[in-house]
């Protein structure tokens, strides 16, 4: 189960990252327009902001997964668990559905630590 829950997590947060750069793209884009238009910048910055969090919360999500295959206690499927559901929130809406499988990944990791420790 540990590593299913790696496998999973790792192709979560590799679509994460790509999720995020996607919505990094568009704050650019965003801001593009909004300067031929002379208006404000409010909402490409927040695009920047939603994606630079996407960007954090994918290369956490990858890093725990990476570490969910020689887990041992419940640490890490709870640090991999709160780095995607940060990452859901903060990150934007692309990068939340693809949060979805870190998630999934948290709560399989978290089972099969429990299963192995009992």
């Amino acid at each position: 189960m540990k590593k299913a829950s790696g496998i999973i997590g790792l192709i979560g947060g590799i679509l994460g990252f790509l999720a995020a750069v996607i919505t990094l793209m568009t704050g650019g884009l965003v801001a593009g327009l909004e300067s031929v238009a002379g208006e404000g910048s409010e909402a490409s910055d927040m695009i920047a902001q939603f994606g630079l969090v996407g960007v954090l919360g994918s290369f956490l999500t990858i890093i725990f997964s990476a570490l969910m295959f020689s887990a041992k206690s419940s640490l890490m499927p709870i640090l991999l668990l709160v780095s995607a559901i940060a990452g859901a929130i903060f990150g934007g809406t692309l990068v939340a559905v693809c949060m979805v499988l870190c998630i999934i990944a948290g709560i399989v990791g978290f089972i099969g630590v429990r299963q192995k420790s009992s």
